[in-house]
């Protein structure tokens, strides 16, 4: 018999996700759709980063820094401010945002102080094309 697509509880919001697992689908990597205005609008506000057994660690999205390209480029900047302790690694970690969902994003620490610490990631890619 198939495995159920909907959660114990009777929630359905996951459908997508439980499908892509079961039939060995990649799922589509939500970053591809985010670009410089899409974090630009979310300034400011909570980004929760788990890390496994741990307590999540909350940063805030505080600066987004697009610079000049060609214009099939994408270049910009995320930079994050957070907690001095603890201090996160520079790897990929799993981000959850109240309004842009969850996602996997390398950031690396830039800076601390004794107010806390900063973490960037960087986006340089090609510009999606427009149909």
């Amino acid at each position: 018999m198939g495995r159920s697509l909907v959660s114990d509880d009777g929630d359905a919001g996951d459908l997508i996700q439980r499908a892509c697992a079961i039939n060995d689908f990649p799922m589509a990597d939500p970053l591809l759709n985010f670009n410089s205005k899409i974090f630009s609008a979310q300034l400011h506000t909570a980004f929760k980063v788990l890390r496994g057994g741990e307590p999540p660690v909350t940063l805030e999205l505080a600066e987004v820094t697009e610079r000049p390209t060609p214009p099939d480029v994408e270049l910009f900047f995320l930079v994050f401010r957070g907690p001095r302790t603890p201090r996160l690694e520079q790897k990929i970690h799993h981000f959850e945002h109240s309004v842009l969902g969850a996602f996997d994003l390398f950031i690396t620490a830039i800076a601390g102080d004794d107010q806390g610490m900063s973490y960037e990631a960087v986006f340089h890619r090609l510009r999606k094309k427009t149909p």
